[in-house]
């Protein structure tokens, strides 16, 4: 179906304004006028509908410049707008979360619900976040899962997840038969990109990675130490690949045909848990092959999560001992490296932010009106909704 240009043009300018309050927090019209190089009444216009659909709301009003003049007025995003429910799928645990529309926390979980399969996994994390929900009330604007593997966000499916064991599984068609929400789907390190991108200023260039310890429960025994994934982002988007494939990590020393991401021997990467000299094996293979990669990237940081990066001071002692040429090529380059690996949810996090990322983002030609791609008066009428 075609879509009207005065149409379009009116969402991509209701996008711009929502999208620098929600980066800014706190912003004025004049401010959002000036850095849009947008006309001061068509700020107000805008600013008036997002207020009265009850997207932004008005704050306290500011001190008076030296020149004197009206006092500006604060705008953000208003938190009880809508809320996000995100979900970190994995073989023997997840993490959940919601989120308001201004990205604040109002809930999490992380458990177990044993070894079953992912659309039974699906189906328990979606009624545990709305029994959670009832203390909340705000509307939901989605509903969005971070899982490991190659994932196909344009149709919601599982290409191929190897910690599940699963290749084409559409989840989002699945859950679409019983809910009438939104739905995405995303690699888990992809998602955490996506919480970086706000949550650590990363609207250039950079790199998220996920690590973790495999679990007990996969699918293959040979599958051992430690599962890391990348989360490309460029110019403040996610890369996902040709192939939405980008960021399914491995090393230099891997070769065709194993299971694992790294070449190392098994009997190391086994005792990557436990064996301090076995997970800086890991650390040094794992970080000389991310030297040709930023190399080529130039990021401005690069982000790392999780329990084995843990220890900034043991990472930082290790890459100067085993791996000083990456940190040379950050002197050159001039990157900085992130630690944040304290949040185990993370992923599920990340999950309620690509959403948040897609509902504030300014939508082309190509994609306007898709499914799983926001206009504004379709949501904001299918939140009113909710509330009736």
């Amino acid at each position: 179906m075609p879509i009207d240009n005065n149409l379009f043009q009116k969402n991509a300018n209701t996008s711009l304004v929502a999208r620098l309050v929600w980066q800014r927090k706190s912003i004025s019209r004049a401010e959002i006028a000036r850095e849009l190089g947008l006309y001061r009444s068509t700020v107000t216009n805008i600013t008036s509908y997002l207020i009265n659909a009850g997207v932004i709301r008005e704050g306290k009003l500011r001190s008076s410049t030296q020149q004197g003049g009206r006092k500006a007025m604060e705008l953000s995003i208003n938190p009880d707008f809508g809320c996000v429910f995100g979900f970190d799928m994995q073989p023997s645990h997840y993490r959940a979360v919601i989120l308001s529309a201004d990205g604040t926390e109002l809930w999490r979980e992380t458990g177990s619900f044993g070894v079953i399969p992912i659309l039974e996994m699906v189906d328990k994390l979606i009624d545990r976040a709305f029994e959670a929900h009832k203390n909340i009330g705000t509307p939901v604007l989605a509903l969005s899962f971070a899982v490991p593997g190659i994932v196909d966000d344009t149709y919601g499916s599982i290409i191929n997840s190897f910690p599940f064991g699963i290749k084409d599984v559409d989840i989002s068609s699945y859950i679409r038969s019983k809910y009438d929400y939104p739905v995405f789907i995303e690699n888990d390190a992809n998602t955490a990109a996506w919480l970086d991108v706000l949550s650590n200023g990363a609207w250039g260039n950079a790199m998220s990675v996920v690590a973790d310890y495999h679990e007990e429960f996969k699918t293959s025994p040979d599958i051992v130490g430690i599962g890391a994934g990348i989360g490309l982002i460029f110019s403040g988007k996610v890369y996902r690949g040709t192939h939405n494939a980008a960021g399914e990590f491995k090393s230099v020393t891997w070769k065709s045909g194993m299971n694992n991401q790294s070449g190392l021997p098994v009997e190391i990467l086994r005792c990557t848990g436990e064996n301090p000299e076995c997970l800086a094996q890991w650390l040094e293979d794992t970080f000389r092959s991310f030297i040709p990669l930023v190399s080529v990237l130039d990021p401005e940081m690069v982000i790392l999560h999780g329990r084995p990066l843990a220890d900034k001071t043991w990472v930082m002692e290790t890459l100067e001992k085993r791996v000083p040429e990456f940190l040379g090529l950050m002197k050159v380059f001039g990157f900085s490296l992130v630690f944040n690996a304290v949040d185990e949810c993370v992923s599920a996090k990340g999950a309620a932010m690509m959403c948040l990322h897609n509902l504030f983002s300014v939508p082309d030609l190509t994609t306007a009106g898709q499914d799983g791609k926001f206009m504004w008066e379709e949501t904001i009428a299918f939140l009113q909704g909710q509330k009736q």
